[in-house]
């Protein structure tokens, strides 16, 4: 059957040309023709959602009812569109002629140009391609400093109403450091919690736990993004932490590719799926996909990216992109901080099997990569085994069935990550933290990029 979708207008001559099967054969097609409207008639809404949004406007209104909130601490100005002929540019991320125009707009102030700039920051930069090509921006304005430096705006200010979406107040605490700094500070206080301004936790409740006096011994196999993190968090908090990667550091790597692309010698342990880094390394796939406001914990990671190496720019763009020739350093100083908290790497070592006995997983057997046939295999013993492995170690799933791991599809957008269900008898919980805190932290880098390209 072929299914025509097409506009009321010039319908006939339009079908004629996309469908000239119906033409020639209509005895043995089936052809449906859906009208479409010849006009966009805006976004439709069902009644319940209306009435949630209607809902949510009333308790919004109802929360700043009191006028001298108004003039206390950040408002965020969502939705400010700025023409992309007026616009200095995608990576001008300052506050404009153009976006001044708008903001003056929005508070209803007569004058743009008495508006000061200071008090206003750009948090959020985004191209929209349909319709009119413009930049969208999203604003935090600081209401004392704008009272200070334009005392006149204090009667516009008291006019402002909010708005779900378009004018809201910035939440007390909502700004975050890095992991490493919260870490630091739940350590500090001992509560292991730091709340985000829309309810997501950046870390578990349960971070934090007394330790025994001897450090819990942790293998974290796979230096993708999941398994980098969780090295990380681990590391931060004190455990002796060991990262298992089969394939090559990026130095090493980056020749393996070139070798492939150029001399097409392939290094079955190091190429565009094994190494450091995971496959996302050399791929275009990087932070793509942003959707909604970000959570606490996306904020985080973001932020200990730029500690990194990674530009600012990553913290405010819409679609923020690192790109490979950046991704590398960024990597050898993630790798040196790692070192530096103790981490120790073993690069070129695959992990052969689980070492288990009496239902409780003990550690695990490796060999080098460079062993094809697996043939000097050793044990290593840990307290604790986390895997992120990836979509292409498929030994490492076929081993888990063999040990009679139950593997079930993931059932979130998120294509880093595989859900492994292991029985309560085979796996050993560290006395450091809890798995829903490694599973927060992955699952933050991982939310970052499940739009483009399916890496790792």
């Amino acid at each position: 059957m072929v299914l025509v979708v097409l506009s009321s207008s010039k319908l006939h001559s339009a079908f004629w040309f996309c469908a000239p099967c119906y033409r020639n054969n209509q005895a043995h097609r089936n052809v449906n023709i859906i009208k479409c409207a010849n006009k966009r008639t805006g976004k439709q809404r069902y009644p319940s959602e209306k009435k949630k949004m209607k809902s949510k406007h009333k308790d919004l209104l109802s929360t700043y009812s009191n006028d001298n909130t108004k003039f206390e601490g950040t408002w965020r100005l969502s939705n400010l569109a700025v023409p992309l002929d007026q616009d200095p540019g995608k990576d001008f991320l300052q506050v404009s002629d153009a976006l001044l125009q708008e903001i003056a707009k929005l508070l209803k102030f007569p004058v743009a140009s008495m508006l000061p700039r200071e008090p206003f920051s750009v948090v959020r930069k985004s191209f929209d391609a349909r319709k009119e090509p413009k930049f969208v921006h999203t604003v935090e304005m600081d209401v004392q400093k704008l009272l200070s430096l334009e005392p006149r705006s204090w009667d516009f200010i008291s006019e402002l109403q909010p708005k779900v979406g378009l004018v809201e107040r910035v939440q007390d605490g909502g700004d975050f450091g890095d992991l490493m700094s919260i870490i630091r500070d739940c350590k500090e206080n001992k509560e292991g919690v730091a709340e985000g301004e829309n309810g997501h936790n950046i870390l578990s409740k349960e971070l934090y736990k007394t330790l025994d006096t001897r450090k819990p011994k942790i293998a974290v196999v796979g230096s993708g993004p999941s398994g980098l993190f969780a090295a990380l968090v681990l590391g931060e908090l004190g455990a002796d932490v060991t990262l298992i990667e089969r394939g090559q550091p990026v130095e090493q790597r980056g020749r393996d590719i070139g070798a492939l692309v150029v001399r097409k010698i392939l290094e079955l342990e190091s190429n565009f799926c094994f190494g450091e880094g995971g496959a996302g390394t050399w791929s275009d796939g990087k932070l793509v996909t942003r959707i909604g406001r970000n959570s606490g914990s996306v904020i985080a990671v973001m932020k200990t990216l730029v500690q990194f190496g990674a530009t600012k720019q990553i913290l405010i763009d819409g679609k923020p992109h690192l790109g490979t020739d950046r991704l590398v350093p960024l990597l050898r100083n993630f790798r040196q901080h790692l070192q530096d908290l103790g981490v120790t790497i073993k690069f070129g070592t695959r992990v052969d099997d689980l070492h288990i006995e009496d239902g409780r997983v003990l550690g695990v057997m490796v060999s080098e990569s460079a062993d094809e046939y697996r043939l000097r295999s050793q044990k290593l013993e840990y307290d604790a085994v986390i895997l992120a492995v990836g979509h292409s170690a498929r030994d490492i799933y076929q081993m888990l069935l063999t040990h009679n791991v139950e593997l079930v599809p993931k059932d979130f957008a998120v294509r880093w990550i595989m859900v492994v269900k292991v029985p309560a008898n085979h796996v050993s919980t560290p006395t450091l933290m809890s798995g829903e805190t490694i599973i927060t932290v992955c699952a933050s880098w991982q939310q970052l990029a499940f739009g483009i390209m399916s890496v790792v």
